[in-house]
């Protein structure tokens, strides 16, 4: 119904299609909002909180980790390293097999893994064993977040998906690692006494990737970009219309969607990836990759360093300490609320959004390294790791629609590894820099958070209001982007 009369419409680069179709992104867009995207929503919102969840755990169990194998603070370093290096290998898989086997079989795969890895954690009987099992739980943790983040951004309206993403990439995540604060102080309490009562606190951080995998498996539904991006027309025809029943919405054209022009797209190769450095991506790919190296760097060291900065510095005890990062979450949600609004404002965008997270986290890192007591420490560390989520979050969004529907999950996987080998170095350097002085911890953010500044400043390309692109030829070249001066 309305599909009729509508004449010729956009197709993925804004140009009209010749077969007078609707695109995808015009079902999307006309089908809107409903049960079935809420749905989409919370299952990817429980495998990215169980991400969330896993990247404080480990900082968490500074303490008891050390007690129960007797290691040194270079030890411990590594040890988060470790799952760093896991979170490494996960991203760098994870995003090429949700090119080539699809969004909803991989996230199916992966989950699994984080589920055995993570059970596993509880029951390690020595550091080694411990160490291999959250290894294969980075694995998993790892393809989470870039593989539902492009299955979210690939379903949602326009108007929606930043909101969507910010609310699943940030919130989500930080309301994680929120019940991961809560879980400790409720195992430390309960179980203190035992020694033990970190296996519980693991073993419950587990169960929303554990409790997502029926549900994936039940309702999932597959991106019906991909879908076309694979040459399969009739399933990406046969979702959208399920879609728009649930919506009680007629699909426009019957729904029909009008073809690619390129055709199916090889995908999980070594051409596919280097896709990503052609003379269309290579701009964006160097950009996303600065970005995630920066906030991967910025935020997970905070992570892994805040607690024990807390524990040696001012000798917060377990549940003091675990209090306090909690109200660094609270504040967290409060940037990412804002961003998610700021993002959207004509004039700022996705830059303008990430450039303010940038400057502010420059300034807050150095204003650290003059704090007088504990009250200035706790709100200004607070303040550190909040601001620097809000372009970490918004560089998820941001990517997802500057790359094409064709390298998109690969794309975000492969320039968020190197995220990922920062995060992986940041415990090791972060513990160096503490051994040394904490003035050197927060100088080495500021620098990070200018690099990030120069970064955004150098980059030109605004995505707000554009149409999701599919395959690499629709990319717009350079002379036919609209270059504007950040805000």
């Amino acid at each position: 119904a309305g599909g009729e009369g509508r004449g010729m419409v956009s197709g993925g680069s804004g140009k009209p299609h010749p077969s007078g179709l609707p695109t995808v992104e015009e079902q999307l867009n006309h089908v809107g909002m409903g049960s079935k995207h809420w749905f989409l929503f919370f299952i990817s919102s429980l495998l990215v909180a169980a991400d969330g969840m896993e990247m404080v755990v480990i900082s968490l169990l500074h303490d008891p980790l050390r007690k129960e194998w007797d290691l040194d603070e270079l030890g411990f370093a590594s040890l988060g390293s470790v799952v760093f290096a896991g979170l490494l290998v996960g991203n760098l898989t994870g995003g090429l097999f949700a090119d080539k086997f699809g969004r909803r079989n991989t996230l199916l795969g992966v989950s699994i893994v984080f589920a055995v890895g993570g059970l596993a954690s509880a029951l390690a009987v020595d550091v080694l064993s411990f160490a291999i099992c959250r290894f294969i739980t980075g694995i998993g943790v790892g393809s989470m977040i870039p593989v539902a983040d492009s299955l979210m951004i690939e379903w949602s309206p326009t108007e929606w998906r930043g909101r969507l993403a910010m609310l699943l990439t940030g919130v989500a995540f930080a309301l994680g690692s929120m019940f991961a604060c809560l879980v400790g102080i409720v195992m430390h309490d309960l179980f203190g006494g035992t020694g033990a009562w970190w296996r519980y606190m693991v073993l419950v951080c587990v169960l929303p990737g554990v409790v997502s995998i029926p549900l994936m498996y039940l309702y999932l539904p597959e991106s019906p970009h991909w879908l076309m991006v694979q040459g399969r027309r009739e399933e990406a025809e046969e979702e959208i219309s399920l879609f728009a029943q649930a919506n009680g919405v007629d699909p426009l054209a019957g729904g029909k969607v009008a073809p690619l022009d390129h055709g199916p797209h090889e995908v999980a190769s070594l051409s596919h990836l280097t896709g990503l450095f052609g003379s269309k991506l290579i701009k964006s790919t160097a950009f996303i990759t600065i970005a995630y190296t920066v906030c991967g760097f910025v935020y997970y060291g905070h992570i892994f360093i805040y607690p024990i900065l807390l524990e040696e510095e001012y000798h917060m005890e377990v549940r003091e300490a675990y209090g306090t990062m909690m109200i660094g979450v609270v504040v967290e949600i409060a940037t990412v609320l804002a961003c998610m609004v700021i993002m959207d404002v004509p004039g700022i965008g996705r830059r303008g959004a990430m450039a303010s997270g940038f400057v502010a986290c420059f300034v807050v890192s150095c204003l650290v390294t003059v704090s007088q007591n504990v009250s200035q420490f706790v709100f200004l560390n607070s303040a550190v790791r909040a601001l620097i989520e809000g372009p970490f979050t918004v560089i998820y969004i941001y990517a997802g629609e500057l790359l094409p529907s064709s390298h998109r999950a690969t794309g975000i996987s492969f320039c968020n590894s190197f995220g990922r080998i920062a995060a992986m170095g940041a415990p090791v350097v972060t513990t160096w820099a503490e051994e040394t002085s904490i003035i050197l911890v927060f100088g080495l953010f500021a620098a990070a958070s200018g690099l990030g500044c120069l970064a955004i400043f150098l980059f030109k390309r605004e995505t707000l209001g554009k149409p999701l692109v599919e395959l690499v030829e629709d990319v717009e070249d350079d002379e036919d982007e609209e270059h504007r001066p950040l805000l």
